[in-house]
């Protein structure tokens, strides 16, 4: 079954920009879409692709790890008891 919509995050990862980028350009009249309540549509012919069966989902990349802080050392147990605590 050919797909004749997509949504805006559909939209954005085809056009490649993000969907704020969308939404501006359907606000700006750039973009046609069709508004259904809350949701979005925009037509397959407005992102100039034929109408297909849903692409499939970007890879998100996932955040780099930061390295390994430095933790301050530990206190040995006399350097505890040299502080007065029980």
């Amino acid at each position: 079954m050919a797909r004749e919509y997509y949504s805006i995050p559909e939209a954005a990862a085809i056009l490649g920009i993000s969907r704020i980028a969308v939404f501006k350009k359907v606000k700006k009249g750039q973009l046609e879409a069709l508004r259904f309540g809350r949701n979005w549509a925009v037509p397959a012919h407005a992102l100039n692709v034929s109408p297909s069966p849903a692409p499939a989902p970007r890879p998100v990349p996932l955040p780099k790890k930061k390295e390994a802080e430095a933790k301050p050392p530990l206190l040995s147990d006399s350097e505890l008891d040299s502080m007065g605590w029980d």
